[in-house]
C-alpha cells in the first residue's frame, strides 16, 4: 500500500470517482461523504487530501484542512476539512480490522512527515471512535476540549414515566390551541428545510448552515444527500411550531437541528416532537436517537446513554519553536 497527498479544490475532484465508489461498498454516515466536504470546499475550506491505495484501488481516505488552533494562538495544526456544522469527523476507509486501520494511518502520518505539511500538528475536535482510538494509539495523543455525548437506545432504560406523561399532557394542551398535525419521517421539502434552517438562524444566530448567503449550497447538499435526510414537524394552523432535520445511518438518526417557535415555547412543542419521534422510532427501522454534540439539558431527559468524549490534539515532532510549544502548552491548559 502507499499513501497519497492532494491539495486544493482538483485533488478533491480527481478523488471523486474512488470516494463516492468507497461511499457506495461503505455506506457511511452523511459527515465523511463526498457532497459534504464538497460543501465544505465550497464554504472556504481548502482541502488538503490523505489517501491510502493498494495497487490502483483507493481504500481510505482522511480529508484534512490548515487551521490556526485558535485565534490567539499562533500555531498552524491541520484538522479535519469537516470543520462546519459536522458533529463526527472521521477516516473513510474500507475495514474495520484494527490492525489494518492501524497500517492505514501509520502510512497516512508518515505522508504528512515527508510533506511540506510536517510541522503541522493534528487537531480533531470532534472524532468519531474509530478516528479516535487511531489518534489515541499514538505517542503524545493529548486529550482536549471535554463534554458529554447523550444516546437514546431502545433497548436501553425507557424514557421516565414523568417525563413522557408530561410531554403527551403538553400536547394535549397543545391541541386545544388549534388544528395540531404531527410529521414523523416526512416527506424530504425544501421548503420545510429552509423554514427549519431560518428558525435556527433567529434563535441561535447565523452560522455556516444556516446562513442565508449558503442557502441554495445547503440545500443542493441536502438534495445530494435526500435518501439520508429524516423530517419530521408539527404544524398549527399550519404553521410551523417545530421540526426537526437529521440524517439516518444505519439503524440511528442523527438527530441534527432541532427548532421551535418562540410563540409557542410554553407548550414545549419541540419535546412534544421528540417524544412523537421516539415512539416511532422501531416503526422507522431505526433503534437509536443520537443527540450529537452539545449538552443541552433536554437530553438529560430524554438520553439513556451519557458518555464522556473529548476532542484530541497530535502534537507535531518537528520543528516547533519554543513559543509554539508554550502556546500550544497553554492552549491545553485552557481547554481541558
Amino acid at each position: 500500500m502507499e499513501a497519497r497527498l492532494d491539495i486544493g479544490e482538483s485533488g478533491l475532484t480527481a478523488l471523486k470517482p474512488q470516494w463516492q465508489e468507497l461511499e457506495e461498498r461503505l455506506n457511511p454516515s452523511v459527515f465523511i461523504r463526498y457532497k459534504w466536504c464538497e460543501a465544505q470546499v465550497a464554504l472556504g475550506n481548502e482541502p488538503v487530501l490523505l489517501s491510502v491505495w493498494h495497487e490502483e484501488q483507493c481504500v481510505a481516505i482522511l480529508p484534512l484542512a490548515q487551521r490556526r488552533l485558535s485565534a490567539k494562538a499562533s500555531v498552524s495544526v491541520l484538522t479535519h476539512l469537516c470543520q462546519h456544522f459536522t458533529d463526527y469527523q472521521a477516516l473513510l476507509a474500507d475495514t474495520e480490522d484494527p490492525d489494518q486501520l492501524n497500517s492505514v494511518f501509520r502510512l497516512m502520518l508518515d505522508k504528512l512527515a515527508s510533506s511540506a505539511f510536517r510541522k503541522h500538528s493534528l487537531y480533531f475536535p470532534y472524532p468519531d471512535n474509530t478516528l479516535s482510538n487511531l489518534l489515541k494509539a499514538q505517542s503524545g495523543c493529548q486529550p482536549c476540549q471535554s463534554w458529554t455525548h447523550t444516546q437514546f437506545r431502545s433497548l436501553g432504560a425507557p424514557i421516565k414515566a414523568k417525563v413522557a406523561r408530561e410531554a403527551r399532557r403538553r400536547l394535549r394542551k397543545l391541541k386545544e390551541t388549534g388544528d395540531i398535525t404531527v410529521n414523523i419521517n416526512a416527506a424530504f421539502s425544501r421548503e420545510i428545510i429552509s423554514q427549519i434552517l431560518d428558525m435556527s438562524a433567529q434563535r441561535h444566530g447565523e452560522n455556516a448552515l444556516t446562513r442565508s448567503a449558503n442557502r441554495q449550497t445547503i440545500l443542493s447538499l441536502l438534495d445530494a444527500l435526500e435518501r439520508h435526510v429524516h423530517l419530521s414537524y408539527i404544524t398549527k394552523d399550519g404553521k410551523l411550531i417545530a421540526a426537526h432535520l437529521g440524517f439516518t445511518h444505519a439503524s440511528t438518526l442523527l438527530y441534527f437541528v432541532p427548532v421551535t417557535d418562540e410563540d409557542e415555547r410554553r407548550f414545549s412543542p419541540g419535546i412534544i416532537l421528540l417524544h412523537e419521534v421516539i415512539q416511532q422510532l422501531g416503526d422507522q427501522g431505526l433503534d437509536v436517537i443520537d443527540y450529537l454534540r452539545g449538552e443541552e439539558d433536554y437530553k438529560q431527559d430524554w438520553g439513556n446513554v451519557h458518555e464522556p468524549r473529548h476532542g484530541l490534539l497530535l502534537p507535531t515532532r518537528f520543528g516547533l519553536n519554543l513559543k509554539q510549544r508554550l502556546m500550544t502548552h497553554i492552549w491545553l491548559k485552557r481547554n481541558p
